[in-house]
């Protein structure tokens, strides 16, 4: 009765929240925070109307399973690889390099103790499963600053999903790095022999799509199959589930390289209809108010540290980029850097790896959450601010990302809001 209870909770606040967001003018609030807002209202640290039994919890890591299964769906390899990768990639880097100093200072304790890399990590990550559907609300998902946005994002989540593996397993890093080194050999051969099937002009992909649409739902079960064996082997191999999830997500854009319509729609209702909801909802639950009030200056100094650490990297690493005609102006950087500071599902994983294992207290886990939510809720809001007060005369009406700009700032003259991307 006790996990219908909360079952019941944790699904009125899934449909609730995206209500209020709808309703709140502009849609300042992301529907995440409201979720995980609720969360902690209704979880054992709030009223106490849902409990985190082990049930809701497998439910949960499920949601976040689907959440970087949808990142990796999104995930352009060319993009990885082109110029934008590898600034990207060294943004990424040099985050990694300025949270160790600024996690160390803060925490002192030694930089190899588990909690510093488990909380340099989480500050290094960006949320793309999270910034999805915001960007594709906002109009602005496939324009040059929304790609250059996902390229980071992809980054933000893959590095750190490595570190996790890497330098949080409780084995040595070098078995470790063997470790990872089997699981993404087996991730290739899972990729391969479909691809293989395809080429050898078997009719299995042909049998897929013509059951698609009737019961049977073929493509969907494909995918949670390849889902639920890449996070199974994750686990197996001693990994965090998030890396078997993202990779599952990547090998199926890769086998579906322009996407399906009926896929995409049915991925979408299953993933944000239920499952990822859950995630947000329960992420909120965890949440220990009573020990964030006991330490403000640390939520506040995490946020700060997280412009620092990943924000700033990423802005000085768009300098003379030239996504179209023009290079980026001063405030295309500034929403990019912005955007790619939003964080919270790597910090849920991270921190849950570190409690688990005894390396970090509660108290920090909870005030990593709760900065990663308002993350979610304060670094797009800024990014809109800048990009609202960019002025029609300063963008390039041949460029992609100019056309875009433009468009939103008409919008907002009008008073009318975007409604393209919505789930």
């Amino acid at each position: 009765m006790e996990v219908f209870t909360s079952l019941l909770a944790i699904t009125l606040i899934s449909l609730v929240a995206p209500l209020i967001a709808h309703i709140i003018p502009n849609r300042v609030v992301p529907e995440a925070v409201l979720l995980i807002l609720f969360g902690l209202l209704i979880g054992p640290h709030g009223f106490g109307w849902a409990q985190l039994g082990p049930e809701v919890h497998m439910l949960s890591e499920l949601g976040l399973a689907f959440l970087f299964l949808l990142a990796g769906y999104e995930v352009d390899l060319d993009d990885l690889r082109s110029g934008h990768g590898m600034r990207a990639s060294a943004a990424w880097l040099i985050s990694f390099g300025l949270a160790f100093a600024v996690v160390g200072l803060r925490l002192d304790k030694p930089l190899g103790s588990m909690e510093v890399i488990a909380v340099a990590i989480a500050m290094t990550s960006t949320a793309l499963g999270t910034l999805l559907p915001i960007l594709k609300e906002r109009g602005i998902a496939n324009t040059a600053v929304g790609r250059i946005v996902m390229t980071h994002g992809t980054i933000g989540e893959l590095f750190p999903i490595i570190a996790i593996a890497v330098l949080l397993s409780s084995t040595s890093i070098v078995s470790s790095l063997g470790v990872l080194v089997i699981f993404a050999l087996s991730a290739t051969l899972l990729f391969i022999i479909p691809k293989k099937a395809r080429s050898w002009g078997l009719k299995v992909v042909d049998v897929i799509h013509m059951k698609a649409e009737g019961t049977a739902q073929t493509t969907v079960r494909v995918t949670v199959v390849l889902l639920v064996a890449l996070t199974t082997l994750a686990v197996q191999f001693d990994l965090d589930l998030v890396l078997g999830a993202f990779a599952a997500g990547i090998i199926v854009r890769q086998l579906l390289p322009s996407g399906r319509h009926e896929l995409d729609q049915k991925l979408d209702g299953l993933a944000y209809g239920f499952f990822i909801p859950l995630f947000f909802v329960v992420s909120g639950m965890g949440i220990d108010v009573a020990a964030v009030a006991q330490q403000p200056t640390s939520l506040l100094f995490f946020l700060v540290a997280l412009l620092v650490v990943r924000g700033l990297p990423v802005f000085l690493s768009t300098r003379g980029q030239r996504p179209g005609h023009l290079p980026l102006t001063l405030g295309e950087r500034a929403r990019i850097g912005l955007y790619s500071t939003t964080a919270l599902p790597i910090i849920v994983a991270v921190t849950h790896v570190a409690v688990g294992a005894k390396a970090m207290s509660t108290t920090t886990q909870s005030v990593l959450i709760l900065a990663g939510a308002c993350s979610v809720l304060l670094m797009p809001l800024l990014a809109a601010i800048t990009q609202s007060r960019t002025r029609t005369s300063d963008l390039d009406p041949d460029d992609p990302e100019d056309i875009g700009g433009s468009a939103l700032v008409i919008e907002k003259a009008t008073g009318r809001e975007g409604e393209a991307g919505t789930r």
